[in-house]
């Protein structure tokens, strides 16, 4: 059995979060895309519900990214010299 990778994971639910965010970001635009103007001023309520939860959504990526970099920086000052080049 293989041991799962950390930084792979990691990345590919980055890679998930910031697909979600531009769906989020694509899904306002089209529901604003040939709208009525009677209906207009709802569908901009909610394109903008969508906008700010694919802001959050890549804020929050751009967050585990600072904390994952600040844990390998601390990771590698935390270990001896010759160990670094054994780890790489």
């Amino acid at each position: 059995m293989t041991v799962p990778d950390e930084t792979s994971f990691d990345a590919g639910q980055d890679a998930g979060t910031r697909t979600s965010a531009c769906l989020a970001r694509l899904a306002a635009l089209q529901l604003l895309h040939g709208a009525r103007w009677w209906n207009r001023w709802r569908l901009r309520i909610a394109a903008g519900a969508l906008r700010a939860c694919a802001d959050e959504l890549e804020d929050d990526a751009d967050a585990r990214c600072a904390l994952a970099a600040a844990g390998r920086a601390s990771q590698l000052e935390a270990t001896a010299p010759g160990e670094r080049l054994r780890a790489r």
